[in-house]
């Protein structure tokens, strides 16, 4: 079965793992990325790429075809993470063979970043063009640079029946299709492939995935690099088992999409406005949440390791927890009917609830000793635990109830001696969010000795405020003047006076202000949806995104239960203004994203709560 591998290639067969990259030693700030093996790093190279953008035109241009240019990132762009992303792409498009057979057949496809040169003729902007992306060029004798047939970026949701939506017309080739089958794959072929085949066996693989047995996933890809080591699919397998691939990652789809999904939308693989009423969005959203929530219950397909390696057990459980309080508000709304005939999804997401929260709340799965991403997980899976308890109280539900007193102890505890929390450094929107955190949790279980950690958050809060109401990303300095431009706070103003509401009314701007003021800065945040890492537009990155958002949401909901007749206007034309903003924004499979960092999954979850926030 081994026969034609060399020892290197053993050797790196040997390493392949489903697990992540042992991680630094504990509180360390490094990031240990690892680079793919020499097996998986061949994922993609099966497409026929040409040497340069020139050439690829030169041949476009005597044979007739269209130049197919992958942009995998552009001059200036400093976004974190350009190569994770660019392996998601070899190891998901440019590893489906009948995608390959498409961009060989009908194309002269190119692989190369664009240089100042390159932008300035095509029109990439940093920001504007987010990579990674594509374009499509016809050359003539009188536009030798080609005319631009097509062009998208932002490519988040990788279905091979869009990929094709997008090329196949242009060429007059014919779609293959959509395969209905329970293992509908991006290498649907018409007949079933022979016992053994590298389909066959990446099939198998892949219904392991999809069954959560990881262990016989690895097993079937791990026989699949040994028995086709040649074969374009071993080395997407291998992307896999290494956590590189889109499987892995949560950014491979292969679910049945509606026809109109597939039209371009001019924003990347975002879905036009209106394929996905509410109710659909709901179910298409949880049902991918329970597709890549692990066996264990947690969700890990995040790289988010800003804070260093070792606190990405401390980012899934965050996920993980904000991940639980979707499946929450995906069972209010199943119950209430609106989700339609929903029974066997009840019961699945009932189930996958427990699962999470059993994850969450376990201490096993966290690294306490790590100081920049703990707090999200203590504040998260606090918020999961009170709502859980809010919903189910001492009876009903799988799980046993959480200890929310015990929870908000160990928020309290990791608070800053100044008054400030902290995840990479102290600043004000974390404090901010753990006192909304501490402020539900003593909604359903009053906790003892929050009083003095308020007073002081409280403080150290007000401390980053500007008197316009726009607050610092980071904490000031005891004695300093605060100085932040309302355009960079867009989250962090409707977070701070929502904290400032629950704890300190007195001193609270007003949750109004707050919200008319976020709204009207809003454009300055969203251009960044999508890039990963703050950038040039008031340190924004496409992490923010949801979380502001959310901010802002949780902000008006508050807003909306104290307001008087005389605001009720405003109030519900931000509601209906922010559930049409939020429903713009779905990906063609009906499912969220803001950042490939922080992954598919908490932008899922976290739209959802969004969401839930607006119907309340």
């Amino acid at each position: 079965m081994l026969r034609g591998m060399s020892r290197a290639s053993l050797a790196a067969l040997a390493a392949l793992s489903l697990l992540a990259p042992p991680a630094p030693a504990q509180n360390s700030s490094a990031k240990v990325r690892a680079a793919p093996s020499a097996l998986a790093a061949r994922a993609g190279s099966a497409v026929p790429w040409r040497s340069s953008l020139e050439a690829a035109l030169t041949e476009a241009l005597a044979s007739g075809k269209p130049v197919f240019w992958y942009v995998p990132t552009i001059a200036g762009s400093f976004m974190d993470r350009k190569p994770e992303v660019d392996r998601a792409m070899l190891a998901g498009p440019f590893s489906w063979p009948r995608l390959i057979a498409l961009l060989d057949a009908h194309f002269v496809p190119v692989k190369a970043a664009a240089d100042k040169e390159l932008c300035e003729r095509y029109g990439l902007r940093r920001i504007e063009f987010i990579e990674p992306g594509f374009l499509v060029l016809v050359p003539s004798e009188a536009q030798p640079a080609g005319e631009v047939r097509a062009r998208h970026d932002r490519l988040s949701t990788l279905h091979p029946a869009w990929f094709e939506a997008q090329l196949a017309p242009l060429v007059g080739a014919p779609m293959r299709g959509q395969d209905p089958s329970p293992l509908a794959s991006p290498i649907a072929a018409p007949t079933a492939p022979e016992e053994g085949s590298a389909e066959a066996l990446y099939l198998a693989g892949l219904g392991c995935w999809r069954a959560k047995d990881e262990g016989a996933a690895a097993e079937q890809w791990r026989a699949l690099c040994a028995a086709h080591p040649e074969h374009p699919l071993a080395w997407k397998a291998a992307m896999e088992l290494e956590g590189h691939g889109p499987l892995a990652r949560g950014l491979e789809s292969d679910r049945l999409l509606p026809a109109a999904a597939l039209v371009a939308s001019g924003h990347g693989t975002q879905c036009g406005a209106g394929v996905y009423g509410p109710a659909e969005v709901w179910r298409h959203s949880l049902e991918y949440l329970l597709d890549v929530q692990r066996a264990d219950g947690g969700f890990r397909d995040s790289i988010y390791d800003f804070g260093g390696t070792d606190g990405l057990p401390n980012v899934y459980v965050a996920v993980t927890s904000i991940a639980a309080i979707a499946y929450l508000e995906g069972l209010e709304r199943i119950d209430a009917g609106l989700l339609g005939e929903a029974a066997a999804l009840r019961e699945r997401v009932a189930l996958a609830l427990d699962a999470a929260l059993r994850y969450a709340l376990d201490d096993r799965n966290m690294a306490p000793e790590d100081t920049d991403e703990r707090v999200w997980a203590y504040l998260y899976r606090l918020r999961a635990a009170a709502r859980y308890v809010a919903r189910f109280g001492d009876a009903g539900g799988a799980s046993p109830r959480p200890n929310v007193a015990a929870l908000a102890t160990a928020l309290i505890q990791d608070q800053r001696a100044g008054g400030a929390w902290a995840h990479e450094y102290p600043n004000p929107f974390v404090t901010a969010s753990a006192l909304i955190a501490l402020a539900e949790a003593n909604d359903v279980a009053p906790l003892r000795d929050v009083s003095d950690a308020a007073a002081r958050a409280t403080a150290a809060l007000l401390a980053c405020r500007t008197d316009d109401g726009a607050y610092t990303y980071g904490q000031t300095r005891a004695g300093r003047t605060p100085r932040a431009d309302l355009r960079g706070s867009v989250g962090r103003t409707p977070l701070g006076e929502l904290a400032l509401d629950r704890w300190a009314p007195a001193s609270c701007l007003g949750l109004e202000k707050a919200v008319t003021l976020s709204f009207e800065h809003h454009h300055h945040l969203e251009p960044v949806r999508k890039y990963d890492d703050h950038t040039d537009r008031f340190a924004y990155g496409g992490f923010f995104y949801w979380y502001d958002v959310h901010a802002r949401i949780e902000a008006l909901a508050r807003w909306s239960r104290s307001a008087t007749d005389a605001q009720r206007a405003a109030v519900d034309a931000f509601r209906a203004r922010q559930r049409e903003e939020v429903l713009r924004l779905v990906e063609i499979d009906g499912t969220f994203i803001d950042s490939h960092e922080v992954g598919k999954a908490y932008g899922t979850a976290l739209a959802l709560w969004c969401l839930a926030e607006l119907d309340e």
